[in-house]
């Protein structure tokens, strides 16, 4: 296997996954969210959060193929735009993949992790804490067709050691598809963290 793409709203376990899958299978994983901040870097370059977003996405494609220039297996990719799944199928067509999307079918244990998760976390260090918005986002994930190498994997009925069993299962027994159409796909059916202003929601 080349990628695991590990997806899902807030609460539903993606970086304790993401770990757990990296010390099991030693190798390199990375979230979305640590490519720099752009705006940040050059403060006078003048650039909306959503361009920010789609150099951050770029710049984790490139980072993502050279892994798989050098002949590194299972990596372990987190954290995109729930919208950016749809990009991932042609980002990594000719290589093979699983999009492992976690769910819950409990509002309240979402509610709980993130709560839990804000408490924790140390005092300089933010924390997505709009468990509504995960809330909602997590039907969107648990109801929306599968996109091709997609698999739906549920949370609040196992632990992480659990989930991770169940991944390493998957990326046994799948079989790459690799000839598909993602016109039958709509957008509409992801969720996005952008507005019609193009700023997060």
């Amino acid at each position: 296997m080349d990628l695991i793409i590990l997806a899902g709203s807030s609460g539903n376990g993606k970086s304790t996954v993401g770990k757990k899958l990296h010390e099991l299978l030693k190798t390199p994983f990375m979230e979305f969210t640590w490519i720099p901040e752009f705006r940040s870097l050059n403060p006078h370059t003048s650039i909306t959060p959503k361009e920010e977003e789609q150099i951050a996405f770029e710049n984790m494609m490139l980072v993502c193929k050279n892994y798989l220039h050098h002949k590194f297996e299972n990596i372990i990719v987190s954290d995109f735009d729930d919208v950016r799944l749809l990009d991932l199928p042609i980002q990594f067509r000719d290589y093979s993949y699983v999009i492992i999307a976690l769910y819950s079918e409990s509002d309240e244990s979402i509610k709980e992790r993130i709560i839990q998760r804000k408490h924790t976390k140390p005092e300089n260090e933010e924390s997505f804490d709009d468990y509504n918005f995960s809330i909602n986002h997590n039907k969107i994930i648990a109801t929306r067709k599968l996109l091709p190498n997609e698999y739906r994997v549920r949370t609040d009925n196992q632990t992480p050691d659990e989930i991770v069993e169940r991944i390493i299962s998957i990326i046994n027994e799948h079989q790459p598809m690799n000839n598909f159409v993602l016109s039958q796909y709509s957008r509409n059916d992801y969720n996005t963290c952008f507005n019609e202003k193009g700023f997060y929601n």
